[in-house]
């Protein structure tokens, strides 16, 4: 599949895209994450700072519109004050109890004779706290309202007299934690210190432990004041708590995780639709420009494959407009050819002063040849001669053989007798 460059080329290019294109993705989303969590954060800050605001601020008011009525409650008729403070408040009951165990109530309606304020909570934590409090929230039996007790210490040369306090319904908190909406399923809850809720989105969580209603965390984790993550139901939530000031309940904002990542899951989608696009377009687009160039290069390939296949000649010129690499290629093919028909010019030439030289030589050789025929003739000749002089030579060594001894047999038969006859004259002499 790679064997071609045209193949690696496209090949490398679109992995280099495709590596480019997902790094830049990868840091995209790695930025869009960071800068979504922070939105998050910001989110869940500035909406439990301003409605732990709002509520600390209707606290205050009611605490301020109580702690203001401290002098009337030592006159000796603080009712009509209290009447006027009720109506114009919106408090259901303002009252004062007494250290003597005796109480004044802008509405006395249901309070039995024998009423002893001395033993009323309310009482009891503006003696135990020595100052102003607010009591936890708890449901009025008669109106199903969530009601609040705000009770202050009224004194007289530092020794307590007597203990005003007023009951609001909690109906503005209860509407402001409704209110806590920064998504559609985000939600705010108010809780007191011991994690009960005081108020939720879902009145029929209100006086309920925070562990029944949230799971994966407990209630000291999320009074740490950093988002924390917990499940509500079945959904994924981001925690944060902010203390409300001048009481001791929390706010709590629960922010749905998935629609805070809903524009980064968009993003996410979008960033890997784009990326295959881009890689589809790119490789495209790299696949028509490699074809384009590796055309001319093609073109010279078969050029080279019609020289090597004797199936063209040396004439063969490629075009070599351009300045890039492909033109130098076939600017030095074609002077490679150049040089090459010199070459053959040359070698023809040299081949045929070669052949009339092998003509000669082979003319030179042929008249050599005859003559060596020839000599070869005679020389069989002269030995045929020196065959016949050798025989001759041969017989009349044998004839002188013979004659020689012929000859010796002869003079030895000679001198035989002339020893005899001396032999003989001896032997005459001597007798």
């Amino acid at each position: 599949m790679f064997s071609s460059i045209r193949a690696r080329i496209i090949a490398a290019t679109t992995g280099c895209l495709v590596v480019a294109l997902l790094l830049n993705t990868l840091i995209n989303l790695q930025v869009t994450r960071l800068d979504n969590r922070q939105a998050q954060q910001d989110t869940l800050t500035s909406t439990s700072d301003s409605h732990s605001l709002a509520i600390a601020d209707w606290v205050s008011s009611k605490m301020n519109m109580i702690s203001s009525l401290q002098q009337a409650a030592l006159t000796d008729d603080p009712v009509p004050v209290f009447r006027q403070m009720a109506l114009g408040g919106g408090f259901t009951n303002i009252y004062v109890g007494y250290a003597s165990k005796t109480a004044k109530f802008s509405d006395p309606a249901g309070i039995p004779p024998d009423f002893d304020p001395t033993s009323r909570p309310w009482y009891q934590q503006v003696v135990s706290a020595d100052a102003a409090v607010v009591t936890a929230p708890y449901v009025d039996a008669g109106t199903g309202k969530l009601v609040v007790t705000f009770a202050v210490p009224v004194k007289e040369n530092g020794e307590l007299k007597a203990v005003v306090a007023g009951d609001v319904a909690m109906d503005a908190v209860v509407a402001n934690v409704h209110g806590i909406r920064p998504t559609p399923a985000s939600s705010g809850m108010l809780l007191d210190q011991n994690g009960t809720l005081i108020a939720a989105n879902d009145p029929a969580l209100t006086m309920k432990p925070f562990a029944q209603v949230v799971s994966g965390v407990d209630f000291n984790q999320v009074k740490s004041g950093h988002p924390v993550q917990a499940l509500i139901g079945e959904s994924s939530k981001t925690l944060l708590a902010t203390p409300v000031q001048g009481t001791h309940w929390w706010l709590v904002v629960a922010l749905d995780e998935k629609e805070a990542t809903s524009g980064m899951l968009a993003l996410l989608k979008a960033s890997t639709l784009s990326l295959l696009l881009l890689v589809l377009a790119g490789g495209a687009v790299m696949h028509l420009l490699v074809a384009r160039l590796m055309k001319r290069l093609s073109t010279i390939r078969d050029a080279m494959h019609a020289i090597a296949n004797g199936t063209n000649d040396l004439s063969q010129r490629l075009p070599d407009s351009g300045t890039d690499e492909v033109a130098q290629i076939a600017r030095a093919f074609n002077g490679f050819s150049d040089k090459l028909s010199v070459v053959m010019v040359q070698l023809r030439d040299a081949s045929a002063s070669v052949k009339m030289a092998a003509q000669e030589i082979a003319a030179g050789n042929r008249d050599l040849s005859g003559r060596t025929e020839q000599a070869a003739s005679s020389l069989r000749e002269t030995a045929s001669a020196v065959e016949q002089i050798t025989a001759s030579v041969a017989q009349s060594t044998e004839s002188a053989a013979e004659a020689n001894d012929q000859g010796a047999k002869s003079l030895t038969g000679r001198h035989a007798r002339r020893r005899r006859g001396l032999a003989g004259n001896h032997d005459n002499a001597i007798y």
